[in-house]
């Protein structure tokens, strides 16, 4: 048996035994009472602990807000230059010809 159910085991018996009978009255022999079950007012502190103060405020922690970043974008680099490459002996660029005897001549590209 816990001690909670002994407690309200305790205070129903106290209840219906102390409390119970209400002030009645005899006429021709027989009573006129009532009996009453139940909690009447109560103005100590709770019956199962001392629980009479104010339980702690609650604790908030501070609230940090945060700007958002900021990113800037760098310009891309400008492209690589794009050469056309020229071999002199065949008269032709890369890839119409695929290999040159001598030197491959860079030649910017023309529209």
């Amino acid at each position: 048996m816990t001690r909670t159910s002994a407690v309200l085991g305790l205070l129903i018996v106290g209840l219906v035994v102390l409390g119970g009978a209400a002030p009645g009255h005899a006429s021709h022999g027989h009573w006129h009472g009532g009996v009453f079950v139940g909690v009447g007012p109560w103005w100590g502190p709770p019956f199962w602990g001392p629980y009479w103060w104010y339980p702690p405020p609650y604790y908030y922690p501070p609230v940090v807000i945060q700007e958002p970043q900021v990113y800037i974008e760098r310009p891309a680099p400008p492209p690589p230059p794009v050469y056309w490459y020229y071999c002199r002996s065949a008269h032709a660029y890369y890839p119409s010809v695929q290999t040159c005897p001598e030197e491959w001549v860079k030649v910017p590209p023309q529209p």
